[in-house]
């Protein structure tokens, strides 16, 4: 009696760069998305089309009134230091908006995430400017949740 052996071939779906990229930031909005929820926001809402930013997020202030914040989401599968590369053009169009704005760079790989605060900046004017991060954790999420309500 002979027995019936089944061949399995390994099939290798190969993607893309370019959908490999899109996944990153799909990953690294959704991330940021669930962090700005846990600020308790009034509204969060991202905009249809693109222009500098992944969010709008609003936040009752101490004052009664209401504070809006853009958010710009930036995701690496690298591991992040205490800094990170922006593009000079980028950074000048957070840093001058009439709005505040909050840099949101996630490592999708180890489920991390940093911010920055853009200010405008003088001195040299490269093509990269390199931002001071700050790791949310406890104390971070502390000093956001400030922020927000000032």
């Amino acid at each position: 009696m002979g027995g019936c052996r089944l061949q399995t071939q390994r099939i290798g779906v190969r993607m893309s760069a370019t959908s490999h990229r899109s996944l990153i930031g799909h990953r690294s909005e959704l991330m940021a998305e669930l962090l700005l929820q846990e600020f308790d926001p009034i509204s969060l809402a991202r905009p249809t089309v693109d222009f500098g930013y992944d969010f709008l997020v609003s936040f009752t202030n101490s004052r009664g009134g209401i504070n809006t914040f853009g958010v710009e989401v930036k995701g690496t599968e690298k591991e992040i230091s205490s800094t990170f590369a922006i593009e000079r053009r980028a950074y000048d169009r957070l840093a001058n908006s009439n709005i505040p704005m909050l840099l949101l760079v996630t490592d999708v790989k180890h489920n991390r995430v940093f911010y920055h605060w853009p200010h405008p900046q003088n001195g040299p004017k490269s093509h990269m400017v390199r931002v001071p991060l700050v790791e949310i954790n406890d104390q971070a999420k502390r000093d956001l949740r400030h922020r927000f309500a000032e």
